[in-house]
């Protein structure tokens, strides 16, 4: 059973947005398509070609200086039995954005705007990373899925959790701690991010595998405001440079001499939204996967030690990587 409460909390968000109850959907697919927005450029020069045959209901959405949104009304059908408004935006997109604004301009030149909103970026930003969140763990984004929903028992170690704990208490012992504007790269399922919500850290993750963000989402572990499906190797494309005080990533792997480029490429783009002298602090299963990260790492302008974190299991967390990125 999915957890509808993550449904009930995002739509709310997006009609507060719009001062609205009706349905909203996002006319991207995904959040990685909200960098080009590729289907919303398309809709709206059709838009423009027949916008003067209608009197479309529009809001306008500003942030402050520009146009960086539409949302248009559909009202309902036999076919769609609920009102709804497809939402066009620009918030997240940098290249398109002078194109969006222009297209989103033409046509409120021919059909006024009803209501016009200011939203902040980072705003709408939230709230459509929690749209997305909302369409993966409610099965929307694969229609034809067949994974059962794990249960929590099963899918979350109290083992694991206690021994990543017991890792940062000794660590914030020396001084090293988690803190700030926190990135997790490769989050998986949640089951690192747990610790770091017990130590009262709220990190932005990141997982290339949507079915294991999924489960997190899905048992509560992972915000579905902070969550995103999205490749470790084009960080810098969606991150601004120097953004994040910290980037951790726990249990990497499996890394081997046939994938270490495509680890390095990680680990550099992990550097590069960094902040200077923000903590980096990774681990893995083995020495050899550590030998490979610490070299990409150090590569990518990020001075640190490899601390042995071996135990007579010799599953989690049994190598730690904690360095700095390196200042100017």
């Amino acid at each position: 059973m999915l957890i509808l409460n993550h449904l009930i909390e995002l739509i709310m968000i997006l009609q507060e947005i719009l001062d609205t109850e009706d349905e909203i959907y996002v006319v991207e697919p995904n959040y990685n398509s909200q960098k080009t927005i590729d289907n919303t450029l398309l809709y709206l020069k059709e838009i423009l070609n027949v916008v003067g045959d209608y009197n479309l209901k529009v809001i306008r959405i500003s942030d402050g200086t520009k146009t960086t949104g539409l949302a248009i009304f559909n009202e309902k059908t036999e076919e769609v039995p609920v009102n709804s408004w497809s939402l066009f935006t620009s918030s997240i997109a940098s290249r398109s954005a002078g194109e969006f604004e222009s297209l989103a301009d033409s046509i409120l030149g021919i059909n006024k705007p009803e209501r016009v909103i200011e939203v902040a970026n980072n705003v709408m930003h939230e709230a459509l990373i929690e749209y997305y969140s909302l369409l993966l763990v409610n099965r929307k984004t694969c229609l034809e899925c067949t994974m059962p929903l794990e249960s929590y028992e099963r899918v979350y170690t109290k083992e694991r959790l206690d021994r990543l704990l017991k890792l940062l208490e000794k660590l914030a012992q020396t001084g090293i701690r988690i803190d700030g504007d926190v990135l997790e790269i490769c989050c998986g399922n949640g089951m690192a991010t747990m610790a770091m919500h017990e130590l009262g850290i709220d990190p932005t993750t990141i997982e290339y595998e949507k079915c294991t963000v999924c489960q997190g989402l899905a048992h509560g572990v992972l915000n579905p405001k902070k969550t995103l499906v999205m490749d470790a190797t084009i960080l810098s494309n969606f991150f601004e440079q120097g953004r994040f005080d910290c980037v951790v990533g726990f249990m990497l792997g499996t890394i081997y001499e046939f994938n270490k480029d495509m680890w390095g490429r990680m680990m550099f783009e992990s550097a590069k939204v960094a902040k200077e002298g923000a903590l980096m602090l990774f681990t893995v299963n083995g020495k050899s996967e550590m030998d490979i990260l610490e070299s990409a790492l150090h590569m990518a302008g990020v001075e640190g030690e490899v601390m042995d974190n071996t135990d007579q299991f010799g599953i989690y967390d049994q190598w730690v990587f904690i360095g700095r990125k390196s200042e100017k």
